[in-house]
C-alpha cells in the first residue's frame, strides 16, 4: 500500500511519458492471443512472442567428471556452474542445463537484443535441475542445553558476497525510513527476525521468537543474532547430525547485478531457499532486477523468506536512472512456501502474468504491512492477470492490484483459501477503469472482492462463494492520498452479472455507482471440491438473461458469448438443476499444501 505522494510522481512518469517512450517492444511485432482479448479501454492486448531458436549452445552439468568452468561449454565438455554460463552467453544464444544440485547464484551479465535473439537459460528436457540458495551444514551441532535443543556457530565464511541472512533483520531501520505507512511495525516481530532460513531433511524449520519458545516447538529454530549461533529443535526430536540440515546463504538464487537487462528466457527450473527481505526493496529469489521482456515459464519457486519473483521496479526511490522496465510474461510456474508474497512487482505495464499454480503463500503474519499476496503488482497499465490458480494464501489475498492502476485486466484466475484483511482480489487507489471480471473466488476469510480509494472499476461476471464478509466490498475512499496529482474521489462503479453465493452479505456499498445491475444471490446453491477441481451448482436457471459487459466477449472457458443475452456469472448459462462444472481439467499440482513447505 503506497500512503506516500512520492510514488505519484513516479506513476505520473510511469503512464504518461514513459507510455508514451518506451512503447511495447519498441518495433517487436505483438501478436493477439487466442482467443483475443480486449482491454477496458477497448483496445486488443497483445503480446510479444519470443522465437526460441539460437545460434549456440552452452553445456552445463555439475555432475559429470570432466565439467570444469575452464572448458569451452560443449556437450563434451560442459561447464560446472550455471553462472559461469551465465558470463558467457550472448544474444541468440541458450544455456541449457543438466540434472543435479546447484548451490549458486545465477548473475546473467547480459540480456538480449529482441524477441529473435534472446539469452535462454533451460533445464534439459526431462531434467530435474534445482538451484538452491542454501548450503549442506557439515559442521558438527552440539548440545544445546534443553532437551531436543542444538546449536551450532555461524561462520563468515559460508555466507555469499558478505550477505548474511542470519545477521540482517527482515526489514532494515533504513527500510522503514522509506515506509511512512509501516511505522507502527518498527521494532516489532517478525519484522526484526533474521532473514535466514533453515531446513531438515527438506522440511522447512519454523523461526520462533525466543530460546525459551524454542525448547517447547519441535521443527523450530531460533537465532543469537548478537553471537551468531543457530539453535535447532528439530523435527521428531531427531540428532541434526544425521541429518541433512540446510541454511540459506544467499540474498537471490537467479537474478542479475546489473539492471535493465532484457529478453531473458527462464524455464524448467526449481529455485529454492533464498533468504531476502522483505519488501520495499522487492527481491525475488528468481528476480528481473528491473529488467524488462523477461520470459519467465515452467518454474518452479519454493521455500522463499520473502519473495519469490519480482518483475518491477522493485522501489519507487530507484526511479533514478530511468530503467526500461516491463512488458514480462510470467506463465505457468509453481510457487510455493514464500513468506511475503509469490510474484510481485511494481509498476507493471505491459505485461502477462497467466496460468501460474501459488500455493500456501504469504506465511509470515504480516498483512497490516501491506506489501503480502499471493500475487500482488503496483501500478498495472495494460497488463493481464489471468489464468492463475491461487490456494491457501495464509495472510493476505490472491491478488491485490496496488495504486494507480490504468486499463488492466484481472480474469479468469480461480482463489481458493485466502485468509485476508481485505479480499480474494482487492483493487486499490485506482481512479482509471481495470476490470476484475469471470473470476472464481472461494472461501475467503474476508471479502470476495474489495476495494478502496478507487473510482470507475469494472466488476463484472465473478462468482464469488463462502465468503466470510461481503462478497463484494465497495469500501469507498479512507486515505487522503493523490494518485498520480488527482484527489482521491470514490465510487462510479459498475457492479454488474456477477453470482454471489453464501457470504455474509452479497454486496457492501456506501458510495453511489453507475451500475449495481443483474447480480444474483438468491436461489444458489453450490459446492466446490478442491481434489476434483469441480463446481456443482444450480440456480434454478432463472437468472436473468443481461448484456454483457463491454468487451467481454468470452466465458470463463473462453467459449464466444452472444453479447445480447448472456448470464450473471464467469459461465454461459444458470443450470436449472444441480449440474458439475469442471473449473480445470489438468492436474493441479500441490492444491493441498497449505503451509508451503520445501517440498
Amino acid at each position: 500500500m503506497m500512503r506516500v505522494n512520492l510514488l505519484c510522481a513516479v506513476c505520473v512518469l510511469v503512464f504518461v511519458g514513459l507510455a508514451a517512450a518506451w512503447c511495447a517492444g519498441e518495433g517487436d511485432a505483438l501478436k493477439s492471443l487466442e482467443p483475443k482479448v480486449f482491454l477496458p479501454d477497448g483496445r486488443e492486448f497483445k503480446t510479444w512472442r519470443p522465437t526460441l531458436t539460437f545460434s549456440r549452445t552452452l553445456y552445463v552439468d555439475g555432475s559429470a567428471a570432466n565439467a570444469s568452468d575452464d572448458n569451452p561449454g560443449t556437450k563434451k565438455r560442459p561447464l560446472k556452474t550455471i553462472n559461469r554460463a551465465a558470463q558467457l552467453a550472448a544474444a541468440g544464444q541458450r544455456v541449457l542445463v543438466a540434472a543435479g544440485v546447484y548451490r549458486e547464484r545465477v548473475r546473467p551479465k547480459r540480456g538480449g537484443e529482441s524477441p529473435a535473439k534472446m539469452i535462454s537459460y533451460q533445464a534439459a528436457p526431462g531434467a530435474k535441475v534445482v538451484i538452491k540458495g542454501s548450503r549442506v551444514v557439515t559442521d558438527k551441532w552440539q548440545a544445546g542445553g534443553a532437551r531436543g535443543v542444538w546449536k551450532l556457530a555461524l561462520q563468515a565464511k559460508w555466507f555469499e558476497n558478505d550477505y548474511n541472512p542470519f545477521a540482517l533483520p527482515n526489514v532494515t531501520p533504513k527500510q522503514f525510513d522509506m515506509m511512512s505507512w509501516a511505522q507502527r511495525w518498527r521494532g516489532k516481530k517478525p519484522y526484526t527476525l533474521p532473514r535466514g532460513l533453515v531446513f531438515q531433511d527438506a522440511r522447512r524449520l519454523v523461526q520462533v521468537n525466543t530460546l525459551d519458545d524454542l525448547a517447547k516447538r519441535p521443527g523450530a529454530y531460533w537465532v543469537d543474532v548478537k553471537g551468531q549461533i543457530l539453535h535447532v529443535h528439530p523435527f521428531d526430536n531427531k540428532d541434526p547430525n544425521t541429518a541433512v540440515m540446510e541454511i540459506t546463504t544467499q540474498r537471490c538464487v537467479f537474478a542479475p547485478e546489473q539492471t535493465g537487462l532484457g529478453y531473458i528466457h527462464v524455464a524448467g527450473f526449481i529455485i529454492e531457499h533464498a533468504g531476502n527481505e522483505f519488501p520495499f526493496p522487492q527481491c525475488g529469489a528468481l528476480s528481473t532486477w528491473r529488467g524488462h521482456h523477461w520470459l519467465i515459464e515452467r518454474n518452479t519457486v519454493r521455500a522463499v523468506n520473502s519473495v519469490g519473483i519480482d518483475i518491477g521496479d522493485q522501489y519507487w526511490a530507484l526511479a533514478q536512472p530511468k530503467v526500461r522496465a516491463g512488458w514480462h510474461i510470467v506463465r505457468n510456474n509453481t510457487i510455493t512456501g514464500c513468506g511475503v508474497c509469490g510474484i510481485q512487482g511494481l509498476s507493471c505495464r505491459d505485461g502477462l502474468i497467466e496460468n501460474n499454480l501459488l500455493v500456501g503463500n504469504a506465511i509470515y503474519d504480516v498483512e497490516g504491512y501491506y506489501e503480502t499476496a499471493a500475487i500482488k503488482t503496483h501500478g498495472n497499465a495494460n497488463t493481464l492477470i489471468r489464468g492463475n490458480r491461487i490456494f491457501d494464501t495464509l495472510h493476505g489475498g490472491g491478488i491485490w492490484m496496488d495504486f494507480a492502476n490504468v486499463n488492466s485486466r484481472c480474469s479468469r484466475n480461480i482463489i481458493v483459501n485466502s485468509s485476508t484483511m481485505h479480499g480474494g482480489i482487492f483493487i486499490e487507489a485506482s481512479l482509471k477503469p481495470n476490470m476484475i471480471d469471470r473470476n472464481f473466488i472461494w472461501n475467503t476469510r474476508g471479502a470476495g472482492i474489495y476495494e478502496h480509494d478507487s473510482r470507475g472499476q469494472i466488476i463484472c461476471h465473478n462468482f464469488i462463494g463462502k465468503s466470510t464478509g461481503p462478497a463484494i466490498r465497495l469500501r469507498g475512499k479512507v486515505t487522503n492520498r493523490k494518485v498520480g496529482g488527482e484527489k482521491i474521489v470514490s465510487g462510479n462503479h459498475t457492479v454488474t452479472n456477477n453470482v454471489l453465493f453464501g457470504s455474509k452479505v452479497p454486496l457492501e456499498t456506501r458510495d453511489k455507482h453507475a451500475d449495481l445491475s443483474n447480480n444474483i444471490s438468491e436461489g444458489i446453491v453450490a459446492e466446490f471440491d478442491r481434489e476434483t477441481m469441480t463446481l456443482r451448482w444450480s440456480g434454478g436457471g432463472n437468472g436473468p438473461r443481461c448484456r454483457a459487459v463491454n468487451n467481454i466477449t468470452h466465458d470463463f472457458f473462453t467459449k464466444p458469448l452472444n453479447p445480447q443475452a448472456v448470464a450473471p456469472g464467469p459461465f454461459a448459462t444458470i443450470p436449472k438443476s444441480s449440474t458439475v462444472v469442471k473449473l480445470y481439467n489438468t492436474p493441479t499440482g500441490p492444491v493441498h499444501q497449505k503451509r508451503g513447505d520445501a517440498r
